[in-house]
Protein backbone atom coordinates (compact mmCIF):
# COMPACT_ATOMS: atom_id res chain seq x y z
CA UNK A 1 0.00 0.00 0.00
CA UNK A 2 1.28 3.68 -0.83
CA UNK A 3 2.20 6.51 1.46
CA UNK A 4 -0.92 8.43 -0.29
CA UNK A 5 -3.08 5.41 -0.29
CA UNK A 6 -2.31 4.68 3.68
CA UNK A 7 -3.06 8.37 4.46
CA UNK A 8 -6.11 8.37 2.42
CA UNK A 9 -7.58 5.32 4.84
CA UNK A 10 -5.93 7.24 8.08
CA UNK A 11 -8.20 9.99 6.71
CA UNK A 12 -11.00 8.12 6.37
CA UNK A 13 -11.12 6.26 9.32
CA UNK A 14 -10.71 9.49 11.19
CA UNK A 15 -13.75 10.49 9.77
CA UNK A 16 -15.58 7.80 10.46
CA UNK A 17 -14.51 7.91 13.89
CA UNK A 18 -15.62 11.75 14.59
CA UNK A 19 -18.95 10.74 12.68
CA UNK A 20 -19.56 7.88 15.42
CA UNK A 21 -18.66 10.56 17.84
CA UNK A 22 -20.81 13.21 16.75
CA UNK A 23 -23.68 10.54 16.43
CA UNK A 24 -22.87 9.26 20.00
CA UNK A 25 -23.39 13.32 21.22
CA UNK A 26 -26.42 13.53 19.55
CA UNK A 27 -28.62 10.31 20.79
CA UNK A 28 -31.52 10.67 23.01
CA UNK A 29 -30.80 11.99 26.79
CA UNK A 30 -33.77 9.74 27.83
CA UNK A 31 -34.96 7.08 25.75
CA UNK A 32 -38.83 5.79 27.15
CA UNK A 33 -40.27 2.74 26.80
CA UNK A 34 -44.59 1.96 26.36
CA UNK A 35 -46.80 -0.39 26.14
CA UNK A 36 -50.34 -0.39 24.20
CA UNK A 37 -52.44 1.09 26.89
CA UNK A 38 -54.79 3.58 25.81
CA UNK A 39 -56.23 5.86 26.62
CA UNK A 40 -52.84 6.14 28.70
CA UNK A 41 -50.22 5.41 26.01
CA UNK A 42 -50.79 3.61 22.49
CA UNK A 43 -50.03 4.32 18.80
CA UNK A 44 -52.04 5.20 15.84
CA UNK A 45 -50.97 6.49 12.27
CA UNK A 46 -47.46 5.85 13.44
CA UNK A 47 -47.44 7.69 16.22
CA UNK A 48 -47.08 7.42 20.33
CA UNK A 49 -49.96 9.57 21.79
CA UNK A 50 -51.82 8.97 25.03
CA UNK A 51 -52.16 10.64 27.95
CA UNK A 52 -48.83 9.57 30.10
CA UNK A 53 -47.08 10.23 26.88
CA UNK A 54 -48.61 13.69 26.72
CA UNK A 55 -47.32 14.41 29.99
CA UNK A 56 -44.13 12.66 29.73
CA UNK A 57 -43.26 14.86 25.65
CA UNK A 58 -44.42 18.13 27.69
CA UNK A 59 -41.83 17.43 30.60
CA UNK A 60 -39.06 16.84 28.48
CA UNK A 61 -39.76 19.83 26.90
CA UNK A 62 -40.23 22.22 30.60
CA UNK A 63 -36.95 20.37 31.18
CA UNK A 64 -34.89 21.28 27.91
CA UNK A 65 -34.09 17.10 27.33
CA UNK A 66 -34.36 15.24 24.05
CA UNK A 67 -36.20 12.49 24.85
CA UNK A 68 -37.10 9.28 22.42
CA UNK A 69 -39.91 7.01 22.80
CA UNK A 70 -40.62 3.21 21.54
CA UNK A 71 -43.31 1.29 21.55
CA UNK A 72 -42.73 -2.43 23.04
CA UNK A 73 -44.43 -5.29 25.16
CA UNK A 74 -44.66 -4.13 28.76
CA UNK A 75 -42.77 -7.31 29.84
CA UNK A 76 -39.76 -5.93 27.29
CA UNK A 77 -40.28 -2.14 28.20
CA UNK A 78 -40.15 -3.16 32.27
CA UNK A 79 -37.15 -5.74 32.11
CA UNK A 80 -35.31 -2.67 30.00
CA UNK A 81 -35.50 0.17 31.72
CA UNK A 82 -34.87 -2.11 34.94
CA UNK A 83 -31.48 -3.30 33.11
CA UNK A 84 -30.80 -0.09 31.15
CA UNK A 85 -29.13 3.35 32.28
CA UNK A 86 -31.25 6.30 31.37
CA UNK A 87 -34.17 4.76 30.05
CA UNK A 88 -37.71 4.92 31.78
CA UNK A 89 -40.52 2.78 31.60
CA UNK A 90 -44.67 4.16 31.94
CA UNK A 91 -47.39 4.44 32.48
CA UNK A 92 -45.66 2.55 35.91
CA UNK A 93 -47.77 1.77 38.93
CA UNK A 94 -45.60 2.58 42.14
CA UNK A 95 -45.56 -0.29 44.50
CA UNK A 96 -43.61 -1.20 47.83
CA UNK A 97 -42.93 -4.70 45.82
CA UNK A 98 -40.68 -2.26 43.24
CA UNK A 99 -40.04 0.90 44.85
CA UNK A 100 -35.81 -0.16 45.13
CA UNK A 101 -36.35 -1.17 41.85
CA UNK A 102 -36.45 2.43 39.99
CA UNK A 103 -36.19 5.99 40.60
CA UNK A 104 -39.54 7.05 40.54
CA UNK A 105 -40.74 10.75 39.05
CA UNK A 106 -44.55 11.36 39.43
CA UNK A 107 -47.82 10.62 40.66
CA UNK A 108 -48.57 11.37 37.24
CA UNK A 109 -51.74 9.67 37.34
CA UNK A 110 -54.13 8.18 40.25
CA UNK A 111 -54.45 4.33 40.52
CA UNK A 112 -57.46 2.44 40.54
CA UNK A 113 -57.78 -1.14 39.21
CA UNK A 114 -60.87 -3.10 39.12
CA UNK A 115 -62.08 -6.62 38.45
CA UNK A 116 -64.36 -6.95 35.65
CA UNK A 117 -66.38 -10.05 34.69
CA UNK A 118 -67.77 -11.73 32.39
CA UNK A 119 -71.67 -10.63 32.51
CA UNK A 120 -73.02 -14.33 32.30
CA UNK A 121 -70.20 -14.59 35.28
CA UNK A 122 -72.10 -11.98 37.51
CA UNK A 123 -73.99 -14.35 39.62
CA UNK A 124 -70.86 -16.48 40.05
CA UNK A 125 -68.28 -14.63 40.88
CA UNK A 126 -68.54 -12.20 44.06
CA UNK A 127 -65.04 -12.08 45.40
CA UNK A 128 -61.38 -13.50 45.41
CA UNK A 129 -61.75 -16.46 46.53
CA UNK A 130 -64.38 -17.36 43.47
CA UNK A 131 -61.55 -16.01 41.37
CA UNK A 132 -59.69 -19.16 42.07
CA UNK A 133 -61.82 -20.93 40.16
CA UNK A 134 -61.86 -19.34 37.15
CA UNK A 135 -59.30 -17.94 35.03
CA UNK A 136 -58.02 -14.31 35.05
CA UNK A 137 -56.89 -12.67 32.27
CA UNK A 138 -53.79 -9.82 32.97
CA UNK A 139 -50.81 -8.63 30.89
CA UNK A 140 -47.04 -9.93 32.16
CA UNK A 141 -45.32 -8.57 34.55
CA UNK A 142 -48.06 -5.85 35.32
CA UNK A 143 -48.75 -4.66 39.00
CA UNK A 144 -52.11 -6.19 38.80
CA UNK A 145 -50.61 -10.02 38.45
CA UNK A 146 -49.26 -8.91 41.81
CA UNK A 147 -52.46 -7.67 43.12
CA UNK A 148 -54.42 -10.84 42.00
CA UNK A 149 -52.22 -12.99 44.12
CA UNK A 150 -51.96 -10.38 46.98
CA UNK A 151 -55.63 -10.98 47.52
CA UNK A 152 -55.47 -15.01 47.06
CA UNK A 153 -55.90 -15.55 43.82
CA UNK A 154 -53.29 -18.17 42.85
CA UNK A 155 -50.84 -17.96 40.00
CA UNK A 156 -52.20 -21.09 38.02
CA UNK A 157 -55.25 -18.71 38.06
CA UNK A 158 -53.49 -16.34 35.72
CA UNK A 159 -53.82 -16.36 31.98
CA UNK A 160 -50.89 -14.07 31.01
CA UNK A 161 -50.72 -11.54 27.56
CA UNK A 162 -48.99 -9.39 25.88
CA UNK A 163 -51.76 -5.82 26.78
CA UNK A 164 -54.82 -5.20 28.08
CA UNK A 165 -56.57 -5.12 24.51
CA UNK A 166 -55.56 -8.41 24.03
CA UNK A 167 -57.33 -9.67 27.28
CA UNK A 168 -60.15 -8.04 26.36
CA UNK A 169 -60.66 -9.77 23.50
CA UNK A 170 -60.33 -12.81 25.20
CA UNK A 171 -62.94 -12.00 28.26
CA UNK A 172 -65.63 -10.43 25.36
CA UNK A 173 -64.78 -14.25 23.42
CA UNK A 174 -65.75 -15.73 26.64
CA UNK A 175 -61.58 -17.20 26.80
CA UNK A 176 -60.99 -16.18 30.18
CA UNK A 177 -63.81 -15.22 32.62
CA UNK A 178 -62.35 -12.18 34.61
CA UNK A 179 -59.57 -8.96 33.87
CA UNK A 180 -57.93 -6.22 35.53
CA UNK A 181 -58.39 -2.44 34.54
CA UNK A 182 -58.86 0.74 35.36
CA UNK A 183 -62.06 2.22 34.68
CA UNK A 184 -60.67 5.17 32.18
CA UNK A 185 -58.88 2.48 30.38
CA UNK A 186 -61.99 0.33 30.37
CA UNK A 187 -63.88 2.78 28.83
CA UNK A 188 -61.96 3.96 26.30
CA UNK A 189 -61.29 0.57 24.92
CA UNK A 190 -65.03 -0.20 24.86
CA UNK A 191 -65.60 2.87 22.53
CA UNK A 192 -62.56 1.80 20.29
CA UNK A 193 -64.13 -1.42 19.71
CA UNK A 194 -67.70 -0.34 19.40
CA UNK A 195 -69.01 -2.59 22.16
CA UNK A 196 -71.38 -1.83 24.96
CA UNK A 197 -70.57 -1.04 28.35
CA UNK A 198 -73.22 -4.35 29.07
CA UNK A 199 -70.27 -5.98 27.72
CA UNK A 200 -68.40 -6.47 30.98
CA UNK A 201 -69.70 -6.08 34.53
CA UNK A 202 -67.55 -4.30 36.82
CA UNK A 203 -67.43 -6.96 39.79
CA UNK A 204 -65.06 -5.16 42.74
CA UNK A 205 -62.28 -3.33 43.00
CA UNK A 206 -58.57 -4.64 43.34
CA UNK A 207 -56.44 -2.02 44.90
CA UNK A 208 -56.14 2.08 45.09
CA UNK A 209 -52.34 1.44 45.99
CA UNK A 210 -49.88 4.15 45.36
CA UNK A 211 -50.45 6.18 41.69
CA UNK A 212 -48.64 6.00 38.39
CA UNK A 213 -45.47 7.45 37.34
CA UNK A 214 -42.48 7.44 34.84
CA UNK A 215 -39.71 4.24 36.47
CA UNK A 216 -36.24 5.53 35.83
CA UNK A 217 -33.25 2.88 36.05
CA UNK A 218 -31.32 3.52 39.36
CA UNK A 219 -28.14 4.14 36.64
CA UNK A 220 -29.53 6.80 35.27
CA UNK A 221 -27.55 10.40 35.72
CA UNK A 222 -29.89 11.87 38.64
CA UNK A 223 -29.73 15.38 37.13
CA UNK A 224 -32.13 13.87 34.49
CA UNK A 225 -34.57 12.49 37.45
CA UNK A 226 -34.49 15.82 38.74
CA UNK A 227 -35.20 17.63 35.97
CA UNK A 228 -38.29 15.53 34.84
CA UNK A 229 -39.32 15.80 38.58
CA UNK A 230 -39.44 19.54 38.50
CA UNK A 231 -41.37 19.45 34.76
CA UNK A 232 -43.60 17.58 36.38
CA UNK A 233 -44.54 19.08 39.59
CA UNK A 234 -44.41 22.23 37.33
CA UNK A 235 -47.79 20.49 34.91
CA UNK A 236 -49.43 19.38 37.98
CA UNK A 237 -49.38 22.63 39.87
CA UNK A 238 -50.54 24.44 36.66
CA UNK A 239 -53.24 22.07 36.00
CA UNK A 240 -51.86 20.93 32.45
CA UNK A 241 -51.98 17.35 33.22
CA UNK A 242 -55.56 17.60 33.74
CA UNK A 243 -55.59 19.53 30.72
CA UNK A 244 -53.88 17.09 29.01
CA UNK A 245 -56.30 13.66 30.50
CA UNK A 246 -59.13 15.89 30.09
CA UNK A 247 -58.63 15.59 26.63
CA UNK A 248 -59.11 12.10 26.58
CA UNK A 249 -62.32 12.56 28.42
CA UNK A 250 -60.74 11.26 31.70
CA UNK A 251 -60.14 14.68 33.60
CA UNK A 252 -63.07 13.76 35.85
CA UNK A 253 -61.04 10.19 36.87
CA UNK A 254 -58.04 12.38 37.75
CA UNK A 255 -59.35 14.92 41.05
Amino acid sequence: MTHKHTLASRTTLAVALALLTTLSALGADLTAYTEEWPPYNYSEGGEIKGIATEVFRTACAIAKLDCEIHMVPWARAYKTASRTPNTVVYTTARKPSREQEFIWVGPILPRTTWVYVRPDLENDIHGFSDLAQHQVGVVRDEAAAQDLVAAGVPQSALVLQSSNADVLRMLVSKSVDAMVDTEISMQWNLRQTSLAPSAVFKRMKLSDEGAYYFALNLDSDPTLATKLQSAVNTLRRDGKIDAIARRYGAAHKNK
